[in-house]
Formats: structure tokens, C-alpha cells, sequence
């Protein structure tokens, strides 16, 4: 697909989840068009990409997570988050930080409640 459709295609979602006015959906397609603009981030309109091979390096992982690069890295070793090395970094599968963003948005209170149990 090219950078520039794929682009046109993330404003739509979010201009859509803005008009739906609901916060949870709005917040959701947000930290998932911030992933893919971050993953796309100095690329020519008119680069061809493969939607699934999107890449990030540790850092830029770190900005979209909202974490310190370190916190990704010692995720990575842990194996909560799939990565591959390249030299001194990792490179992070877009497709794999979506677990981790869809968290963020989970029902908070579910959690809290079973933990006071």
C-alpha cells in the first residue's frame, strides 16, 4: 500500500472516531494512528509498504507506549513483547504493541475490583 493512501485511510478512522463521540473509542484509534504515523514517520508519499512488516525501533516503540525506552527493552526481555535484534536494538512489529496499546483501554475499574477481592 502506499504511504500516502495508508496516511488518507488513518485520518479517516480518526475523523470517524470523532464523530462516533465516544472517549474510549476516540483514545483507542488515536494511540493506533499515533503507532502507524510514528511507523511511517519520514517516508515518501509515494513508498509502497507492507502493512504487517512495520517496524519500530526500541526508542520510537517507547514514545507510542508512553514507557522509557529501558521499560520496552526489559519488556522485549522478557518476552511480554515480541521483537527482533538488529545491531545494539531491537525492531518492534507494530501488529505487536497493539496488545499493550488495547490495555490501556480495557474497563480500569474490572481490574481494581477483582484485586480488592
Amino acid at each position: 500500500m502506499r504511504v500516502g493512501l495508508l496516511r488518507e485511510r488513518l485520518t479517516a478512522a480518526l475523523e470517524t472516531a470523532m464523530r462516533n463521540r465516544e472517549a474510549d473509542a476516540i483514545a483507542l484509534t488515536a494511540d493506533r494512528t499515533k503507532a502507524m504515523a510514528v511507523a511511517l514517520a519520514g517516508m515518501p508519499e509515494d513508498a509502497e509498504v507492507e502493512i504487517d512488516a512495520l517496524e519500530l525501533p526500541t526508542r520510537a516503540a517507547a514514545t507510542v507506549l508512553g514507557f522509557h525506552p529501558e521499560h520496552v527493552r526489559r519488556l522485549i526481555r522478557t518476552g511480554r513483547l515480541r521483537a527482533r535484534r538488529i545491531g545494539g536494538d531491537y525492531r518492534v512489529l507494530v501488529d505487536d504493541l497493539w496488545p499493550l496499546i488495547e490495555a490501556r483501554h480495557r474497563e480500569p475499574g474490572r481490574r481494581r475490583l477483582r484485586a480488592r477481592r
